[in-house]
């Protein structure tokens, strides 16, 4: 390959494309969402000569100017992503669905597990030497039993979750992605936990917490175990399992281990406002699980913020140790929590943040 930075894999004859001299050429999935952007702007720094894949052309030249190559199309539509993949020599399939509630099941499927088949399709179609999949640390779990109270690599959940529309979507996408690796493809497993800074423009649920904690929504807390990091270490650690990480192996994109209430307690902080104190006991927030199942399946938005999913997720302890991704990449989280909370309650704190809010309402209607 003419561009040494990634091997080539080992591959039936017409994969073995010879690549283009000068910069990397790179396709981004999702590259206008909140992980996408920070990742192409590092990209762009890196000097990569890159391609995103977008529903929206005027929304990826409002973000990138004309600076990126934008091709029209979508992740779930096979036929636009082969122009997407045409002399691409690295893959960062970023696009997906974070959403929870019944209400979502079927757009969680169609978006993260047929769309991960059609772009992995697509890049052994086209040859393409490195492909990066993004995935969720929130599919892995320590086994039962285990003395480690952190989660780490190996810890995938044996099978799809039932009862997590988003988990299982995501289970069954990265299995996906570990199945194309079984057979041939490069595809290299990308795992952050819950990302948080500016620009999270939808929101996601993550960004959605400090939004309903700015608007006097979030009065009570649970025993919750988190994992936080900031968006920019997300988008350096992604490049760093593209560059240096192993071919069906699992990198942990992970940070800080709070509980709930100290992470509501440094949102608190940061925008001078009381956190919460009071924790709402577990059968309590079972009951408003089950109500909230209910109303997700009548309208979606009803069902996001509380329902089974989002329940069962309150009694967890989500805490990760990722050392053995740290030393394999050579990268570790640079930039505090602080200051992402600190962006993130900035950014939300002005207009922008009323106009996120009737954004994501409108996405779910």
């Amino acid at each position: 390959m003419a561009n040494g930075k990634w091997a080539c894999f080992a591959g039936a004859a017409a994969h073995n494309v010879a690549m283009p001299q000068g910069r990397t050429r790179v396709l981004v999935t999702g590259g206008t969402g909140f992980l996408g952007r920070f990742l192409v702007h590092r990209l762009l720094r890196d000097g990569a000569d890159v391609r995103v894949l977008s529903r929206s052309r005027g929304k990826a030249r409002r973000l990138f100017g004309d600076h990126v190559n934008v091709v029209r199309g979508d992740i779930r539509e096979p036929s636009s992503l082969r122009a997407a993949c045409r002399d691409v020599e690295a893959l960062y399939h970023v696009a997906g669905v974070y959403r929870f509630g019944p209400g979502n099941a079927h757009r969680l499927l169609r978006g993260n597990l047929q769309g991960t088949r059609n772009v992995l399709q697509a890049a052994w179609n086209a040859g393409v030497s490195k492909v990066l999949h993004v995935s969720t640390a929130s599919i892995l779990k320590a086994p039962a039993g285990s003395p480690r109270a952190e989660i780490i690599e190996d810890d995938l959940i044996d099978g799809p979750p039932l009862l997590s529309h988003y988990r299982r979507s995501k289970w069954l996408a990265e299995r996906c992605a570990l199945d194309w690796a079984a057979r041939g493809l490069p595809v290299v497993i990308a795992s952050p936990s819950c990302p948080i800074g500016a620009e999270d423009e939808r929101p996601t649920p993550t960004g959605r917490m400090i939004l309903d904690f700015l608007r006097g929504n979030f009065r009570f807390a649970s025993r919750t175990g988190l994992n936080f990091i900031a968006v920019e270490d997300v988008a350096d650690g992604m490049v760093a399992a593209a560059e240096r990480g192993r071919a069906g192996h699992r990198y942990l994109l992970t940070g800080r281990n709070p509980w709930l209430t100290e992470f509501l307690q440094l949102v608190g902080d940061c925008a001078r406002l009381p956190a919460p104190s009071r924790l709402l006991p577990p059968s309590l927030i079972s009951l408003g699980g089950a109500i909230g199942e209910v109303a997700g399946r009548i309208h979606p938005r009803w069902g996001e913020r509380l329902c089974w999913e989002t329940a069962g997720h309150s009694r967890e302890a989500q805490f990760f140790d990722a050392r053995r991704t740290r030393d394999e990449l050579e990268w570790e989280p640079v930039r505090s929590i602080e200051n992402a909370v600190g962006e993130a309650v900035d950014y939300f704190s002005g207009r922008v943040g009323e106009r996120c809010l009737a954004v994501s309402d409108a996405l779910v209607s």
